[in-house]
């Protein structure tokens, strides 16, 4: 079997590895589906039998509600409680063909369902709607309640109602009954479902590993015995081979590689006797060539050929004849450059020492003149300090005279304020005044209320359980009353409180007045100095702009020498940069000249 899995392609080999694995997973698949189908139809009938007990405790609830607004409707007779008793009684057929509809495929419910609703039929029909009518006809008799209570159906309670409870009871047991059923089954359907997705995992996974060893094994092997002959040849071992062990893609693959290796092995010798033959040729170029890098260029070239050999050596032996040519013109082109770089060299320091003169010169020069532009430019400085702070000290007399002005206008509105307030405060000292008089007339008052609250009291005690009511009246007149005096008397001591303040304040208001009056008589003391500076302040101005115009002109032409002495060492400077730059090249040159009369000496030319 393995001979003749070797011989299948690799497509075929991965088709049918993934087809068995498919196989596998797809039989698991549809086991535990139907296990599952199973346990979803094992859920369903439990889930179906909680639905049919909670209609079943929903139609008792109902029934039990029926016959407890009954009860209410028998004990009150409020009508309110027979119309509730009629809406419960009406949702009762609606339960019963909801549990009807819920049992459609259980029999045995439906029977115990047809007897409940014909007994329902027959309680309604005998025992609650005779009640009722019995209840409407005794109407709103005091010993209603008492005589539909003494009724047999209601003292010693219905047969019927007995039996709707028990068909009740019978039909919730035969559902439990079919509840554990249920669950029980449900339960076997889990195991059995947990059983086989474990074992059938376990042999999936089992068959899967098998199926992918004999895969691994098929491909791998073939790959080993490639990878070593790969490596035998990376080693050097170039007549290593790979074991042909299949005819599929791997087997002929492997041929094509013993075929390459043969033929590598076949270059490789044809490719050694050409890089001898290629290394004499260069070991002769390298000679010349080392010759020539040594200074001596008599050396000549015998390499010659159409190859890229051939062709290097031409081109070394047409690059030693243009050098050599080079040599001699740089030999007698050195001579000439030498000679006339000293002849620059000795113009140049002459020029250069004029130019430190003048430099030094206009440098003095320039110091002078930044000096007496420096001492002019502060005394301006100066001076536009003397106006600013001149005109500043005018602006701000000014604003203080305004300001003061307004100062005088503002006490004189607070004095008259201050007598309004005066006069406000001793009409609010009169109003509470009044309001003494208002309070005493309520306290009086309170004291004759409760005095009248206390012979009302006495006279209810008189009249007995009729005047009790009115007792309590007369209680609360005299609590009120009491009150109203309490409250009475926080008003009056406040009120007092009030006018003690008031007369504190309007003391406090007459100093403040005569502080007022006597600071405006020193605001307009001050105003008047003021108007002294102002004049005298005003006279320095004009004096001050004729020197500020002097000093400016000054200014200005001391800033136009400076410039013009900047401007002037600028230039000086810049030539003198420009002799220094000269007198440098001049020097390399002289060297580059002596560098290239020693480097040209030192190459050989034939005679």
């Amino acid at each position: 079997m393995l001979s003749k899995l070797s011989d299948l392609s690799i497509r075929n080999k991965l088709y049918i590895s993934v087809g068995a694995i498919v196989a596998i997973v797809l039989v698991l698949l549809a086991t535990a589906y139907v296990n599952f189908v199973r346990l979803a139809e094992a859920s369903r009938l439990d889930r179906h039998s909680m639905e049919v007990l909670q209609a079943l405790d929903r139609l008792h609830t109902d029934l039990l509600q029926v016959q407890v607004e009954a009860r209410g409707y028998y004990l009150t007779g409020a009508e309110q409680r027979l119309v509730r008793t009629n809406a419960e009684r009406a949702d009762l057929p609606a339960s019963v063909q909801r549990l009807r509809a819920l049992t459609a495929d259980n029999p045995s419910q439906q029977a115990h369902l047809g007897q409940f609703e014909t007994s329902l039929q027959t309680w309604l029909r005998d025992v609650l709607e005779p009640q009722l009518e019995r209840r409407r006809a005794l109407g709103e008799r005091p010993d209603a309640a008492f005589t539909i209570a003494r009724m047999p159906e209601l003292a010693h309670g219905s047969p019927l109602t007995a039996s709707l409870n028990q068909l009740l009871d019978n039909a919730r047991a035969e559902e439990k009954r079919l509840l554990g059923e249920r669950s029980q089954d449900a339960a076997r359907q889990q195991h059995a479902m947990l059983l086989v997705l474990t074992l059938g995992g376990l042999v999936s996974l089992a068959l899967s590993m098998l199926v992918a060893w004999l895969l691994a094994r098929a491909l791998l092997t073939p790959l080993r015995g490639l990878t070593a002959a790969v490596g035998r040849i990376a080693a050097g071992q170039s007549d290593a081979r790979a074991p042909v062990l299949g005819h599929d893609e791997l087997g002929q693959v492997t041929e094509e590689f013993n075929r390459m290796a043969q033929a590598v092995e076949d270059n490789q010798a044809r490719e050694l006797a050409t890089t001898n033959a290629l290394r004499a040729k260069v070991d002769a170029l390298l000679a010349v060539v080392s010759k020539a890098a040594a200074g001596d260029l008599t050396g000549q070239v015998s390499v010659t050929g159409e190859d890229a050999v051939g062709q290097l050596g031409h081109g070394i032996a047409t690059m030693l004849a243009n050098l050599r040519a080079l040599i001699n013109n740089v030999q007698k082109a050195g001579i000439q450059v030498a000679s006339s770089a000293t002849e620059i060299a000795a113009s140049a320091r002459q020029q250069e020492a004029t130019g430190m003169e003048q430099a030094q010169t206009s440098v003095e020069i320039l110091s002078t003149t930044k000096e007496i532009s420096a001492n002019t430019s502060a005394l301006l400085k100066t001076m536009e300090q003397a106006t600013a702070v001149a005109d500043y000290t005018t602006s701000a007399t000014a604003d203080a005279q305004s300001n003061l002005q307004r100062m005088d206008g503002t006490m004189q509105h607070m004095v008259a304020a201050t007598d309004s307030i005066n006069a406000k405060l001793a009409a609010l000292s009169e109003k509470a005044s009044n309001i003494n008089s208002v309070l005493v007339t309520i306290t009086k008052v309170a004291d004759q209320t409760n005095i009248l609250s206390l012979n009302a009291a006495i006279e209810a005690e008189k009249a007995g359980e009729a005047g009790r009511g009115f007792s309590v009246v007369a209680t609360e007149i005299r609590r009120l009353a009491d009150q109203t005096s309490v409250s009475t008397w926080d008003i009056e001591q406040m009120l007092k409180e009030m006018q003690s303040a008031v007369s504190a304040s309007v003391m406090g208001m007459d100093k403040f007045s005569e502080e007022i009056r006597r600071s405006v008589g020193e605001v307009r003391q001050v105003t008047d100095q003021l108007s002294g500076v102002m004049d005298q302040v005003g006279k320095l101005a004009p004096q001050f702009d004729a020197v500020l115009q002097g000093m400016q002109s000054q200014a200005v032409g001391a800033e136009q020498i400076s410039g013009t002495m900047a401007q002037l060492n600028d230039a000086t400077q810049q030539t003198v940069e420009s002799l220094k730059a000269t007198s440098e090249a001049v020097r390399q040159l002289q060297y580059a000249a002596g560098d290239l009369q020693s480097g040209v000496g030192s190459f050989t030319l034939a005679a």
